[in-house]
């Protein structure tokens, strides 16, 4: 069925040379076949003419297809944008195509903005923990994720909370399955981060990340040369184990007074800045207390007092040593020490 044209406005002098009908040129509505150049050339002025002497869809003239769209979200009220997360999350890769049956190390990479900070796996007194749950392939195994040492914030009421600002990037090391790569096949690996970012409010956040690197056919293994380096920076700054011959001290425990914990740690090398972060374990069994520096020289004492209200006396205590080493880098170590038992009246 054949449009009208003279009764529509200015818009339909476009559509009718579109579809092969004039209207005031051929007022009789005549159908004519004019040669495609032509028609092209006649449509694309007619529809410029039509703007400028309608001024433009919204003067009352039949609008271009999209612009009912842009009409219906106006006048149904747009909703405003989201407020920006303080935080951004990122799967990284130290390859950027996985070699079958090769270690490889994927990390968890929070961008965090200025002045706000998220929780270490213990969070302390205040905060929830950042939390990560990796999935991989079949036949892929993954070692525990690796955590960098905290850093200690101090709310306004007293409260001690440990976590990180600015950047973290948590780290697990994943052997991929030794299988035959198909050719194009793509191993997908995904991570579920969740943590809660507090400045003056706390903002609970959450995403769902993914990875996708292809299989190497050929058996070798290809670098990302965008995220290995940053993958190796975070690698050393993990805690080394406090009971390996790469741990810059030797610890000793042994009961005080009021029924404290006194941990000796004497020092291969005289650090600065030293300060301890207790496991969740240890902190629900000896809870927060009154955490104190000795220093003198190579050996630091830190007396962990615990409340009156704290659970009876654990096997052991365990935690991370953070520490400033004399170039002014920040390094950190594990620390477990057992608990001897009081020997009953």
């Amino acid at each position: 069925m054949r449009r009208g044209t003279s009764t529509t406005g200015c818009w339909a002098i476009a559509d009718c040379l579109s579809q092969g009908y004039t209207d005031g040129i051929v007022r009789r509505h005549k159908r004519i076949v004019p040669r495609p150049g032509v028609l092209a050339l006649a449509t694309a002025l007619a529809t410029a003419l039509a703007a400028a002497t309608c001024g433009g869809p919204a003067s009352g003239g039949r609008r271009p297809a999209a612009e009912p769209a842009r009409e219906s979200l106006a006048g149904e009220g747009s909703a405003a944008p989201a407020p920006e997360s303080p935080v951004r999350a990122e799967l990284i890769s130290d390859t950027a195509i996985i070699q079958p049956g090769t270690m490889m190390t994927l990390g968890v990479r929070l961008t965090i903005a200025p002045g706000w900070h998220v929780h270490w796996k213990n969070p302390g007194a205040a905060g929830e923990p950042l939390s990560v749950d990796i999935t991989l392939p079949r036949r892929f195994d993954e070692a525990p994720l690796r955590w960098p040492a905290p850093v200690r914030f101090t709310r306004p009421d007293g409260a001690v909370g440990y976590g990180y600002r600015e950047e973290v990037v948590l780290l697990s090391d994943v052997r991929p399955s030794n299988r035959d790569v198909d050719d194009g096949e793509i191993w997908p690996l995904r991570a579920e981060v969740s943590w809660m970012a507090c400045a003056r409010t706390c903002v609970p956040g959450r995403a769902a990340l993914e990875l996708s690197l292809p299989g190497s056919i050929s058996g070798t293994r290809l670098v990302d040369l965008v995220n290995a380096p940053h993958v190796e920076a975070w690698a050393s700054r993990m805690p080394v184990d406090g009971r390996s011959s790469a741990s810059p001290f030797v610890a000793s425990v042994e009961r005080g007074e009021g029924g404290s914990y006194v941990v000796s740690l004497s020092w291969t090398s005289a650090p600065a800045d030293v300060d301890w972060f207790p496991s969740t374990d240890t902190m629900a069994a000896v809870g927060v207390g009154v955490v104190t520096f000795i220093d003198d020289g190579r050996t630091t004492r830190i007396v962990l007092t615990p409340p009156a209200y704290s659970a009876p006396s654990p096997d052991s205590l365990a935690g991370v040593v953070a520490y400033t080493t004399p170039t002014g880098e920040r390094l950190a170590a594990t620390l477990t020490v057992a608990l001897g038992r009081p020997v009953e009246p």
